[in-house]
């Protein structure tokens, strides 16, 4: 169950830090990757820099947080919001807009995955523990 935990905040840490850094970077690059034509003014470039350092700091943390068993449950419950958060509400948005390009419907899976399998992980590492703390 260790390793598993460790190789699941690794990967979600990892993808936030890489999307983050492609989001501040070149975020007219990540929006055409997502099939959209984008031509944003400068408020919408800041706009959409804010989150993507957001990103990054919150995949380091989470990267931190592999390092020390005692701090497992803190990362994937930042997994939880991070992921679980943009993949609700990609939902909402496909409930009040309509369905959006492919490529955003498979960020969704993604990122509702990668929170499923927090869960999941996050899940199991307490059952166990509990039954430790049992016997």
């Amino acid at each position: 169950m260790k390793k598993t935990t460790i190789l699941l905040l690794h990967l979600n840490g990892w993808l936030a830090v890489l999307i983050g850094s492609f989001i501040v970077f070149d975020p007219v690059s990540l929006l055409s990757s997502y099939g959209l034509q984008p031509d944003p003014s400068i408020g919408l470039l800041s706009e959409l820099r804010a989150p993507g350092g957001l990103l990054i700091v919150c995949g380091l943390m989470i990267l931190r947080c592999a390092l020390d068993e005692k701090l497992y449950a803190r990362g994937l419950q930042l997994s939880i919001m991070i992921y679980g958060g943009y993949g609700a509400v990609r939902l909402l948005g496909i409930v009040l807009d309509g369905q959006p390009p492919i490529e955003i419907l498979i960020a969704a899976g993604i990122e509702l995955t990668l929170c499923g399998l927090s869960l999941l992980v996050m899940w199991r590492r307490r059952q166990s523990l509990n039954i430790a703390f049992d016997s």
